[in-house]
């Protein structure tokens, strides 16, 4: 080999060592930190954590065995696959070394996809950034519901419902679904990171009520293209007994009878004890019992009952039923008959259950004339009946109740009330009558007094009036006597003259004319007295 040969190999041998090392000076190793699988929340965003060092662009990529599909590139966005183009953007800053990627709106299509980062794309590298990829994992939650301890009827109750979603930006909205709708209720939610993802929670309290007893529940969770909603949860809510109820076994109650007795209590838990309450004329007897059933034999009427149910969380009582006991009819004391002028009317009643149908007997004739009315009113458990026609000869009527327990059949004595019945009248005549002659009596008082200062008096009374009257009184009576208009004797009131015209003359053979007068008076007084006790008579 010549000198200039082996000078051109040495040549060539000294540039390739100067190029190898020109390349080596070019290429850079990156570390970069990226998590080996995420997993997404279907209908949210997912986020792929990524960090370097400080850079000027990175590029995400699907991982594929034949090509490279573009998941993510800031300066040449038209290159990303249609399947991602506008679901992707970077989140962190380059100078920070922050590459962290997010795609939106995971769909079930994205599960299982694996994506890697390229950094500086266009330098060179020997490293191959396709061997460190990150597994996106695309899952359905639905959200859970929990009741946190037993809900009482009275206390506060609390009820959770939770969501976990890969998105921290954009949570989904939690809502709840009750039937019916709970009144006086709160609800308050909060976030926190769980695992590389969030939870979302919300809490709804209130005051339990036993109306919430066997209700159902559920929340939901609103994403952006879908809902998910939790299991429905029936309520169980302890609560006393609230409505608390008799149910009479038998269709008939009769008297002297038995019956069965249903307690039905609305309470949670059962009732383990009830307490039977009887009421009869005032007095009431209680028996206890673990039983919801009770048979009470010998049954009155004016009978009540009610129960009392006893749980664990307190006490109910039922209010009272009056049991309606059916028994044969009984006429009430002192039905009656009376004539009165030409009217004979009956009266008759019967207190019964069901109540009673009365009927009448005329002197053996079970149907009424045609000439007589009847009416009848009906009230609870008592119906009174009334007949009325012309009064004949009848001697014998009787009343008969009955229903479907028996009858009750008495006989009516009859009144004749046609004297009695004009007794009224005849006072009032008689009243009338004393009357007048009360006033016969008064005028002819007042006649006599006045024909006795007006008649001339004896010198004898003269001579006594005046000592018994003083100067003034016989200066007046002179007066009166030399008047010109004083009126002359007339022998016709002489004889109505009774008083004080002898008051002051004893002559013990003839009694006096005020006397007569009187004796006068009390024979007319009698007289009246007689006519009217013969006509009363």
């Amino acid at each position: 080999m010549s000198c200039f040969s082996m000078g051109t190999v040495y040549l060539l041998r000294l540039l390739h060592l100067f190029t190898g090392i020109s390349v080596l000076q070019q290429t850079r190793s990156w570390k970069i930190v990226l998590p080996s699988t995420v997993t997404a929340v279907e209908g949210t965003c997912v986020v792929v954590r990524c960090q370097t060092e400080p850079y000027s662009r990175v590029t995400w990529y699907q991982y594929h065995d034949i090509y490279y599909p573009v998941v993510y590139d800031g300066v040449y966005p038209s290159t990303v696959e249609h399947q991602f183009r506008g679901r992707t953007k970077l989140l962190g800053e380059p100078a920070e070394g922050n590459c962290t990627l997010r795609i939106d709106d995971m769909r079930p299509t994205d599960n299982n996809i694996k994506v890697y980062v390229w950094v500086n794309p266009g330098t060179k590298t020997n490293q191959k950034f396709y061997q460190q990829t990150v597994t996106i994992l695309v899952e359905r939650k639905a959200p859970s519901i929990t009741i946190l301890k037993q809900i009482v009827a009275g206390e506060i109750f609390q009820v959770k419902c939770s969501i976990k979603y890969s998105c921290p930006f954009s949570p989904p909205s939690l809502h709840w679904s009750i039937r019916p709708a709970l009144e006086n209720s709160t609800s308050i939610a909060f976030i926190e990171e769980e695992q590389g993802q969030w939870l979302y929670t919300a809490t709804m309290e209130g005051l339990g009520t036993y109306k919430m007893h066997n209700t159902t529940i559920r929340c939901s969770a609103q994403f952006k293209i879908f809902t998910a909603e939790s299991q429905q949860i029936t309520l169980s809510v302890l609560y006393k007994p609230v409505t608390v109820t008799l149910i009479l076994k038998e269709e008939l109650v009769t008297e002297g009878g038995s019956i069965i007795m249903e307690c039905a209590a609305n309470c949670n838990p059962q009732a383990h004890m009830y307490s039977w309450l009887r009421r009869q004329m005032g007095h009431i007897k209680k028996i206890n019992s673990t039983q919801n059933n009770m048979s009470f034999s010998n049954i009155t009427r004016n009978t009540s009952l009610s129960c009392i149910a006893h749980n664990a969380i307190g006490v109910g009582q039922s209010k009272w039923l009056d049991l309606d006991v059916q028994y044969a009819p009984v006429i009430l004391p002192e039905p009656s008959c009376y004539v009165a002028g030409e009217i004979l009317r009956c009266i008759c009643q019967a207190e019964a259950s069901p109540n009673a149908s009365i009927s009448w007997t005329i002197d053996g004739n079970n149907t009424l004339p045609s000439s007589f009315e009847s009416r009848y009113i009906n009230k609870k458990n008592v119906v009174s009946g009334e007949i009325g026609g012309p009064a004949k000869s009848q001697t014998n009527v009787s009343c008969t109740a009955w229903n479907s327990r028996g009858r009750d059949t008495k006989y009516l004595s009859i009144r004749n009330l046609s004297k009695t019945s004009h007794l009224p009248m005849w006072l009032s005549a008689s009243a009338f009558m004393l009357l007048g002659i009360g006033l016969l009596f008064g005028c002819a008082i007042f006649i006599c007094r006045k024909h006795s200062t007006n008649r001339p008096q004896s010198s004898l009374n003269n001579v006594q009036q005046e000592q018994r009257y003083s100067s003034l009184q016989r200066s007046q009576y002179e007066d009166r006597q030399l008047s010109p208009h004083r009126l002359e004797n007339n022998p016709d009131n002489d004889g109505l003259s009774c008083i004080y015209d002898n008051d002051f003359v004893e002559n013990p053979q003839r009694p006096t004319r005020a006397h007569e007068c009187k004796n006068n008076a009390t024979a007319l007084q009698m007289e009246g007295n007689n006519q009217l006790l013969a006509q009363v008579q």
